[in-house]
């Protein structure tokens, strides 16, 4: 397969591979994490499909997360996010972004899960998250 190195699947093979979740790139920074999502998109055959899965890492330019839906790059995919109030965050928000497939990763194991990377584009929704028990 072409692109294909050690089960890693990039755009751009002179770019870099992402090699841990918490690292530093042009000044960026990755938090690791682990955050519901939805994600929205195109499978690999072209359906429409839905899949609730954890948000692994997330900066400013790239999300990362787990889907057993098969996807290709390019790819544009729409992420849902929940982000719980905390300490420093007053109020719970919702947050809906898109971007395009620039990594899959496989792991080989039996549940084919895939670890997706998506370069994230500039556009994104952030609202207060909707409370049901107001």
């Amino acid at each position: 397969m072409d692109g294909m190195k050690n089960g890693i699947l990039n755009k751009n093979m002179n770019k870099p591979s992402i090699q841990g979740v918490t690292e530093e790139r042009k000044g960026e920074r990755l938090l690791e994490l682990s955050l519901p999502a939805l994600v929205m998109g195109e499978n690999a055959s072209g359906r429409q499909f839905k899949e609730t899965t954890e948000l692994l890492a997330i900066s400013s330019e790239r999300a990362r997360f787990q889907l057993k839906t098969p996807v290709r790059i390019g790819t544009v995919l729409k992420l849902s996010l929940n982000i719980p109030a905390t300490t420093l965050l007053v109020h719970p928000l919702h947050l809906e972004i898109s971007g395009q497939v620039s990594q899959i990763e496989f792991n080989g194991q039996k549940n084919f899960l895939q670890l997706v990377t998506v370069e994230l584009g500039k556009k994104f929704q952030l609202q207060p998250a909707v409370s049901y028990n107001q």
